[in-house]
């Protein structure tokens, strides 16, 4: 179960890779999700993959792989 900003970062990731055909940089997230601290964002996308709804690829620019739905 995601918290509900969790959740609404995991949506976000799937709306931006439907319309762009890739995933967002980080920065994008920030302000897409009003955050203010880079780490923050780290620190969502460390607990989607810990849950194991997403894979963040190491080294490499936009690398998150969405691996599991929401139910």
């Amino acid at each position: 179960m995601l918290t509900p900003k969790q959740l609404k970062l995991f949506n976000y990731l799937k709306e931006y890779k439907k319309e762009n055909n890739d995933m967002p940089l980080c920065t994008e997230m920030l302000t897409a999700m009003n955050m203010k601290s880079l780490q923050n964002v780290h620190h969502m996308l460390g607990y989607l993959e810990f849950k194991g709804y997403i894979k963040k690829i190491k080294h490499k620019t936009r690398g998150i792989e969405i691996i599991k739905e929401v139910a």
